[in-house]
């Protein structure tokens, strides 16, 4: 096969311009776009929920769904060392060599894009088999060790489970496995490591830049965190609005940003810095967890009486009126603590206690009293594609606990309680009679907030809140539920594998691994002085800008 000439590019976008037919009209997703991705190269692509980079890089697989309306004179040229690939004519089998072959993408949603009737090593020996021509038994040993090096614990296990028997963390890491299968010469990673727990996430990006050197990969990377962008681009286009606002090497945007909006989004950035004092007097709980321990039975033939442990006896309180951290790596059970507390999961042993007004106690093998729970503890999810009810407008899925519960007397009353805490979540309240499908996956996260907060809990469980957000609408959402602790008292379990994100928000820190409870202790002595070597190495995996540079460069401004 011929050679790129390395002034030709891999990937030439030129003019594209997209509208999407809704309700309320044609509305424009991405507006006059031009981008060029040269071979070897990796291009970040960054903005604001919404502001078009998955609409954009959807289009380079014709991936749109059928309301999409792609207008002249927009242009998707591929150059593969023949005769340029106009991709906006392909169709047929000519458009399937290029999705999986040519192209390969990673979305930002696995549990959508996985079958959940097959099990998920199935699904990728099949991609390998149709697009490498190997034998089953060589796209399966091909298969298990991608699993291996894009860090999923035992991965001939794992290979044979089903999306659902994995954790969110983990099924994020399979569908990196199955986009790098075919080893594609132009990779689409749309928000590839949100997900992600910090050191599989520096695991997965290393991976990914050592494929870009042994295949001359490239990689149109879609993210809203700047600081993994620092670590892999070489150039950067930000967009807004469905426009490129700006565009150049990584360095130049990220450190001499010239347009407003990239400012705004740097400086929107959490940081380690300016760690709060912990207070002089721990308050008194309002949650206690006794000696709980948690084991799955493990489905599938041959598994009969197979059990997994994941949360091996843990005590804990949880201080009112405080944001308490959950850390840990995917799989640690974080997920599974925060859903027992709420009754949510099975306690194979122990008990919480609920030191509320009323108190209670959800107690291991008793039944759970899932109203009484529900009036006073509510659970933000992690993937908020499976957690919302898509035959329901935003209005209807956010006023669902008011109604269930009876706790406004009219409609009247529950419309108004729903545009308020809306507003609150930065909702356009216009929206609210549209269906999740038409938001973005950063709108969608804040559908789920709201929901929980609709009812104005005492404690809540957020279970990787912000992890689909990009960094402005992320600060927002942590200074709403700063204020909400501040105002109202609320405790909240802030679950993240982020721990730039815990360092700027939570009072306290619990560090888990392989379900048992490794460190705990204030939000400054676990990033300042850390007891054990695992929460060290967690913290040393953070990717983070280089601050004094980001210092620097807002003096440089103010001066000017």
């Amino acid at each position: 096969m011929m050679a790129l000439n390395p002034m030709t590019p891999l990937l030439d976008i030129q003019d594209l311009t997209i509208d999407f037919r809704t309700d309320e009209g044609l509305v424009r997703a991405v507006n006059n776009v031009n981008l060029k991705l040269h071979a070897g190269e990796v291009m970040g692509l960054v903005g604001e929920s919404g502001s078009g980079k998955s609409a954009t890089a959807k289009a380079i697989m014709r991936l749109h769904p059928g309301n999409a309306l792609i207008r002249q004179p927009s242009r998707i040229q591929l150059h593969n060392g023949k005769q340029p690939v106009n991709v906006l004519g392909l169709s047929g089998r000519n458009l399937r060599m290029v999705r999986g072959g040519l192209v390969s993408m990673i979305f930002q949603e696995p549990m959508a894009s996985f079958a959940p009737a097959i099990p998920i090593g199935e699904q990728i020996v099949e991609t390998i088999c149709i697009h490498l021509g190997h034998d089953r038994k060589e796209a399966r040993r091909i298969g298990i060790e991608l699993f291996e090096r894009v860090g999923i614990p035992l991965p001939e296990k794992r290979f044979d489970q089903y999306v659902f028997e994995l954790s969110g963390g983990m099924r994020q890491r399979a569908m990196i496995a199955t986009a790098l299968a075919t080893r594609p010469k132009l990779l689409i990673a749309d928000e590839p490591t949100t997900a992600l727990d910090v050191t599989i996430q520096a695991q997965v990006l290393e991976l990914m830049m050592e494929l870009r050197e042994q295949m001359g990969m490239s990689i149109l990377f879609i993210t809203h965190d700047l600081g993994v962008i620092g670590k892999v681009a070489d150039n950067v286009s930000v967009m807004r609005q469905g426009k490129v606002v700006e565009a150049g090497a990584a360095d130049r945007v990220l450190y001499q940003p010239q347009h407003s909006y990239t400012r705004r989004l740097l400086d929107a950035l959490p940081h380690i810095h300016s760690l709060p004092q912990p207070p002089a007097q721990t308050p008194a709980p309002i949650v206690s967890i006794d000696n709980l321990s948690i084991d799955y039975q493990l489905a599938g033939s041959g598994r009969k009486g197979e059990s997994f442990s994941a949360v091996r006896d843990i005590s804990l309180d949880l201080p009112q009126g405080q944001i308490i951290g959950l850390v840990g790596e995917s799989g640690s059970g974080k997920t599974s603590l925060g859903k027992a507390i709420l009754g949510a999961t099975p306690m194979s042993q122990g008990q919480v206690r609920f030191h509320t007004e009323a108190p209670f106690t959800l107690k291991a093998g008793a039944k759970i009293k899932r109203r009484q729970v529900a009036s006073v503890a509510q659970m933000v999810f992690q993937d908020p594609y499976s957690s919302l009810n898509p035959r329901l407008t935003v209005r209807d899925i956010i006023a669902e606990p008011l109604e269930a519960m009876g706790l406004t007397g009219s409609r009247q009353e529950t419309d108004a309680r729903v545009i308020e805490v809306a507003k609150r979540c930065h909702l356009n309240v216009d929206h609210l009679r549209r269906f999740p499908h038409a938001f973005s996956g950063g709108q969608r996260q804040r559908i789920s907030i709201a929901r929980a907060l609709i009812c104005n809990p005492q404690f809540l469980v957020a279970d990787e809140s912000v992890a689909a957000l990009d960094v402005s609408i992320q600060a927002e959402i942590l200074g709403l539920l700063k204020e909400l602790k501040r105002e109202y008292g609320l405790t909240i379990l802030f679950i993240s594998h982020d721990l730039s994100v815990i360092a700027n928000l939570c009072d306290h820190v619990v560090v888990m691994k392989h379900g048992e409870l490794v460190e705990q202790g204030s939000v400054r002595k676990i990033f300042t002085a850390p007891e054990q070597a695992y929460t060290r190495r967690l913290i040393s995996a953070i990717p983070l800008l280089d601050q004094a540079r980001l210092d620097a460069q807002v003096k440089q401004q103010v001066r000017a």
